[in-house]
């Protein structure tokens, strides 16, 4: 096996970006743990954590072997392992909807935890029976609906934040969209 099978020019940053992009998603799910739910920090460090680790190097392992298998089968030369780590938006999702009211009804971390595992036992399982007819779901659905979901979600992401600032310093912030506004219309009366 030669080092180009498995090593490429460009891999490195998308290492870097990967390793970034999932030690985000650890410090962002150890801080609403730790901080907002307010798990045991030992509970926390001594099992969260270290699965979290094992579950990411366990994974990206695995699509890396797929890969290569792939890339032998086939002969292409563009074959890459799929990125593997949890995404943000379930990190919230199972933190804010499922970990913190178990936690907070029964004060029980590990029981919280056992919950939110099977929580994503049954997301899997959809996906699993969903990758069947996820071409066909593809095929039959318009691609504006599928984006629909991401798009939202960036939306809320982008001006959420933003907004709430807004409200918390009401008096800049209007008269910064006045401002805005009047640029705005000024110029639409001035070209009609």
């Amino acid at each position: 096996m030669d080092i180009s099978d498995v090593w490429r020019k460009g891999d490195w940053a998308a290492f870097f970006g990967l390793f970034t992009n999932n030690l985000t998603n650890l410090l962002t799910m150890m801080g609403l743990l730790l901080f907002v739910v307010g798990l045991p920090k030992e509970f926390v460090m001594g099992q969260v954590v270290p699965a979290f680790g094992l579950a990411v190097m366990c994974a990206s392992i695995f699509y890396a072997w797929f890969a290569y298998k792939l890339k032998k089968e086939t002969g292409r030369d563009d074959v890459t392992a799929l990125p593997s780590g949890p995404s943000a938006p379930s990190i919230f999702t199972v933190t804010f909807l499922v970990i913190m009211p178990v936690y907070h009804s029964t004060q029980d971390a590990a029981f919280a935890i056992q919950i939110a595992l099977v929580w994503c036992f049954v997301e899997a399982m959809i996906l699993l029976v969903g990758s069947f007819f996820g071409d066909t779901i593809r095929r039959i659905v318009p691609r504006t609906v599928l984006l629909s979901c991401l798009a939202g979600l960036g939306l809320t992401l982008l001006a959420l934040n933003p907004m709430l600032q807004a409200f918390s310093t009401p008096v800049v912030s209007f008269v910064v969209l006045g401002i805005i506004f009047i640029n705005w219309f000024g110029k639409k009366t001035a070209v009609s």
